[in-house]
């Protein structure tokens, strides 16, 4: 499920009607409410829609660096359009067009922040925070307007809006003519615009707002119904890394919970296996080590300390080989010592290869071989 909380424009933090709808994994409605965040239920994803009278979108012809960089620079690139600290700016680039122009999206950062731990105090992580603009955004080069009884929304074919307060008179907005004069200076002028009405507005007569502002206008939809839809593509998510905290950026990974409790349980098991194989690896090596001793003991009784059974074992088969006159570790040597003792008759020639002893002896012609042990 999907929680889309629609954020007041209201100065302070948390203060306000909180709107909010919540949708299925298809998009369809389920609820609908106006409350605190503590009130909103819970869903896999949370998205803050802001205010479009928060936001504002310049278009910037930005230098070619790296992302880190241009992240740093982009507040000071917006200053003087504020008139702001850059301290105080979020700013977040999108799309650049053909033209070479960057959209940037800017908002006041501690206000954007104070909204989100407005969120997280009430237990919601946002997953996304975008325009409300991004909903009202049409394909190709079209424009929306949406008409509400005090206010109106003017959004462009790249989805950067702006709001404005909607008079009494039936009369052109003045941001549209405003926004129609400066495409025109960019030769990006709209083909049409279409007419949203909301919370129940009446259409104006569009044929005749048609041909004063030398644009086609048609009748589009309620706003209700595109809040509900899908955002547009490209759409500029100012929640940034370092606004999102680090359990807000797992859950943006849509990675359920069950998963994380199955990998903790498999970790925990993997543990426990590796100490068990490990306690009976060192019960098995203790045991041989005191089979180890109980037979030197019974091979030396004499030996009064045991250290390293294997390695005294070994030191005292080599000493009894050498008191016995067998050359000890050496298997030529050994050889040639029982060759030596067998007869008294001189040797001539040793040959010694593959294991295998031939002996000539002074008084035979045929070689005497010795078989291999």
């Amino acid at each position: 499920m999907k929680l889309r909380a629609f954020l007041p424009a209201s100065e302070r933090p948390g203060s306000g009607p909180w709107s909010w709808i919540l949708l299925d994994a298809r998009g369809a409605l389920l609820r609908s409410d106006v409350g605190a965040p503590a009130d909103m239920p819970r869903a896999d994803e949370v998205e803050l829609v802001l205010p479009a009278a928060r936001v504002l979108f310049a278009r910037l012809a930005l230098p070619r660096v790296g992302a880190a960089t241009l992240r740093d620079l982009l507040p000071y690139a917006v200053e003087d359009r504020l008139l702001a600290d850059p301290a105080h700016i979020h700013a977040v680039a999108g799309r650049t067009d053909a033209r070479g122009e960057t959209l940037v999206a800017v908002i006041d950062r501690e206000w954007l922040r104070g909204m989100l731990d407005a969120m997280r105090g009430a237990g919601l992580r946002p997953t996304r925070a975008y325009c409300e603009s991004a909903l009202a955004t049409g394909p190709g080069q079209d424009w929306n307007l949406v008409l509400g009884e005090a206010r109106g929304l003017l959004v462009d074919d790249a989805g950067a809006g702006v709001a404005f307060d909607r008079s009494a008179a039936d009369a052109v907005p003045l941001a549209l003519r405003i926004a129609l004069d400066e495409a025109g200076a960019r030769n990006a002028r709209p083909d049409r615009i279409r007419v949203h009405t909301e919370a129940g507005s009446a259409l104006p007569d569009l044929a005749r707002w048609g041909a004063e502002a030398g644009v086609a206008m048609e009748p589009g939809t309620r706003w209700e119904a595109l809040v509900q839809g899908a955002t547009a593509p490209g759409t500029i998510d100012l929640l940034t890394r370092d606004l999102a905290g680090r359990s807000a950026r797992l859950e943006a990974l849509r990675i359920p919970r069950a998963a994380f409790a199955l990998a903790a349980l498999i970790a925990l098991a993997q543990v426990a296996f590796d100490g068990v194989q490990a306690w009976r690896l060192g019960r098995e090596r203790d045991q041989l080590r005191a089979q180890a001793e109980s037979i030197f003991r019974a091979t030396f009784p004499e030996a009064k300390v045991v250290v390293d059974a294997r390695l005294q074992m070994e030191r005292n088969l080599a000493e009894l080989r050498r008191s016995r006159g067998i050359a000890a570790g050496d298997d030529f040597l050994a050889r040639l010592t029982r060759a030596a003792r067998d007869a008294a008759v001189p040797v001539r020639a040793i040959d010694y290869a593959h294991g295998e002893l031939r002996i000539r002896r002074a008084d035979a012609r045929a070689p005497v071989a010795e078989a291999k042990r």
